[in-house]
């Protein structure tokens, strides 16, 4: 990235209206210089099922096949170049033809105060396998620096990806995750994602579903609090036909947080038969928060369904009446309704021990205070 530009990132597929500045967002060159600048030592803590897995550590990007470097991903080409420029090294993961290992894939990814780091994890699956893969970032509660990740995703024909990412990072960290898939026929790619720390969230996901009969789940949970500010952008890119995909987030906002919300479900001529949909939850717990979506349906295709909904709310005072009434104090009101949203994320995610270090997290105030 060069010295004295801005990082254009989470760009939508179309502009809207220019003058609500939503249609995408910036990095100051400080950021990016720092990433690209250091060379964390060591790397991810990474755990393979006995069978049926293999991965290659280390490799350059500039040697991954073209395969994957044609994957679009959410954050979109300036964190593509990033990632390049930078020279990190990438873990392949392969999951053999036919293999369904029963345990996941796990990517630890220990960061530490004061540093900056990019890392890059490509995911294979072959025909008629099944993958689960969990990547958790975390770092001491106060811990500042930044740490940049992207994923790129590719599945066979039925094959399975089932990719998810819990990030507990320290309160003045700043975080970019960076997601792309691809799904040929019959495939299908789940994303589980819960952000619970850093100041600034950066995050973007996008599956092309170029196959008849692919399909593309996520699932998102998020916590802001105080001066967090979370910046986010996911598309549903509907090529084969009979093709589904929904997009789900829900979300807590506290204090002074911003959220910038971007969904797409992008219906492509050819698509005949697809269906998609986008729906948000957020809970507003603040005065001063900073609520903003665009859902967004491109539609190339006459035969398609989509839909799309948001919906904010505070507080419902009969809830909280109730609440109150059975010994709970405002505050502890609020934090059960929070931990709601966060609870049903964390239902998808088949380890205890993450589960359990959520819970923890969240019990020791993890919510940037």
């Amino acid at each position: 990235m060069k010295q004295g530009t801005e990082m254009k990132i989470n760009r939508l597929p179309v502009r809207t209206w220019n003058w609500l500045h939503m249609n995408e967002s910036s990095l100051s060159d400080i950021d990016t210089v720092l990433l690209s600048r250091d060379k964390p030592a060591g790397g991810p803590v990474l755990t393979l099922p006995k069978e049926g897995v293999s991965c290659i550590r280390g490799m350059s990007t500039g040697m991954v096949e073209a395969g994957f470097r044609d994957i679009a991903t959410g954050m979109g080409p300036d964190m593509e170049e990033l990632i390049r420029e930078s020279g990190t090294p990438v873990e392949i993961i392969r999951v053999k033809k036919g293999e369904k290992p029963e345990a996941p894939v796990k990517l630890a990814f220990p960061c530490k105060e004061g540093e900056h780091g990019l890392y890059a994890a490509y995911v294979y699956a072959e025909e008629g396998s099944s993958v689960t893969v969990i990547m958790e970032a975390d770092s001491a509660r106060q811990a500042g620096g930044t740490a940049g990740f992207q994923t790129r995703l590719y599945a066979e024909k039925d094959a399975r990806i089932r990719l998810i990412q819990v990030q507990l990072l320290g309160k003045e960290y700043g975080y970019l995750n960076d997601v792309g898939g691809a799904c040929e026929e019959g495939a299908s790619i789940e994303l589980v994602q819960l952000f619970l720390g850093a100041r600034n969230i950066y995050a973007g996901g996008s599956v092309n579903l170029a196959g008849d009969g692919s399909r593309m789940q996520t699932a998102i949970g998020y916590l802001g609090t105080k001066n967090q500010k979370l910046d986010m952008n996911y598309t549903a890119e509907h090529y084969g036909k009979k093709t589904e995909s929904l997009i789900e987030a829900k979300g807590v906002l506290r204090d002074n947080a911003s959220k910038l919300f971007r969904g797409t479900i992008d219906f492509r001529k050819g698509c005949a038969g697809a269906e998609g949909a986008e729906k948000e939850e957020v809970l507003l717990l603040g005065d001063e928060v900073v609520n903003r979506t665009i859902p967004l349906i491109l539609c190339g295709e006459e035969k398609v369904q989509g839909s799309h909904g948001a919906t904010a709310g505070r507080m419902d005072d009969e809830k909280l009446f109730y609440f109150c009434s059975r010994g709970l104090s405002r505050e502890e009101a609020c934090d059960m309704m929070a931990r709601a949203g966060i609870d049903a994320v964390c239902s998808k995610i088949p380890d205890e021990a993450l589960v359990e270090k959520v819970q923890a997290y969240l019990e020791e105030g993890g919510r940037n205070g």
